[in-house]
């Protein structure tokens, strides 16, 4: 394999073409001929020395060995193009780059963001949504909301708000049966959880204090909360209610709170930022305005 870096115009033909239906509407974003462009993709699998790309395919598909490598490219070109956007001349052309979950951005964030713009109307946001502390370490985003225990290094971080979660159930399961009412009756139940942060139906039994009894026999782990509400609204089993991610499906009557109490959840969600980026003036007025959107933290109302 070549070990000098491939052709800054090859890279960017190639993240561009991900992203893309064919490598004819790639080539027409970048303004090339469609050959030109092809060049610039054949250019980079011979420098590397594999096939990005399955030109058997109906469709442009990635190889595996093309997922991996824009896995891996992902982060340094989206590093690149924010430093040549922060160099613009006009400050108002320079877009504060947010890293936050879909949840939390379906949820939380884009409910409260027009009072944001309303207030800082010079202030241009990008959303990205992706769920990685190294966006903010390796400068792919320049504000990151995180859950966990503010423990990643070389940032700033402040607490937003920490959580607290219930036993959430559609009003009748899919096999007809009806929501748990007590502890033990979760035993019967299929158990809906997430794959990150993993435990927390452990750790929500646990804080029960129950004897023992409860052992549920069947889980599925989901990677997305929204996913993981329509499954229990859909009936397929029960699910920890957090505030305020679940709170459309219990307005909607879609879920139900089945059991108490709400507990405190391990963990909580943090604004982070790197420290110099935390001292820009934008940043800092969006920063700033996060931390007084989270003064109140959500709660679940149970009766």
């Amino acid at each position: 394999m070549n070990r000098r870096s491939p052709p800054w115009g090859a890279i960017e033909a190639f993240v561009v073409a991900s992203q893309s239906a064919s490598f004819k509407d790639a080539a027409a974003e970048l303004a090339l001929s469609p050959a030109a462009f092809s060049r610039r993709i054949q250019s980079l699998e011979n420098h590397i020395g594999v096939r990005l790309f399955d030109r058997t395919a109906p469709t442009l598909d990635l190889t595996s060995a093309g997922h991996t490598y824009l896995e891996r490219l992902k982060p340094g070109y989206d590093s690149i193009r924010a430093a040549a956007e922060w160099m613009l001349p006009n400050p108002k052309q320079r877009p504060i780059r947010v890293g936050v979950s879909q949840s939390f951005a379906i949820n939380w964030l884009i409910p409260r963001l027009p009072r944001f713009q309303a207030s800082a109307p010079d202030i241009r946001l990008v959303l990205h949504t992706s769920a990685h502390s190294a966006d903010v370490q390796g400068g792919a985003a320049d504000v990151r909301i995180l859950f966990g225990h503010g423990e990643w290094e070389d940032v700033s971080t402040q607490k937003l708000f920490d959580l607290e979660a219930c036993v959430v159930s559609a009003p009748v399961l899919a096999d007809g049966e009806a929501p748990p009412r007590t502890l033990r009756d979760l035993a019967d139940c299929c158990l809906l959880d997430l794959a990150n942060p993993r435990g927390s139906w452990d750790r929500w039994l646990a804080a029960t204090a129950h004897d023992g009894a409860v052992a549920p026999r069947k889980r599925i782990e989901f990677d997305s909360l929204q996913v993981m509400y329509e499954a229990a609204a859909q009936g397929m089993g029960v699910a920890l209610g957090v505030a305020p991610f679940v709170d459309q499906f219990l307005a909607g009557g879609r879920l139900r709170v089945a059991l108490g109490p709400a507990l405190p959840m391990h963990g909580a969600y943090y604004v982070t930022a790197l420290p110099e980026m935390r001292r820009h003036p934008a940043v800092a007025r969006f920063w700033n305005w996060l931390a007084g959107e989270s003064a109140t933290p959500p709660r679940i109302a149970i009766h």
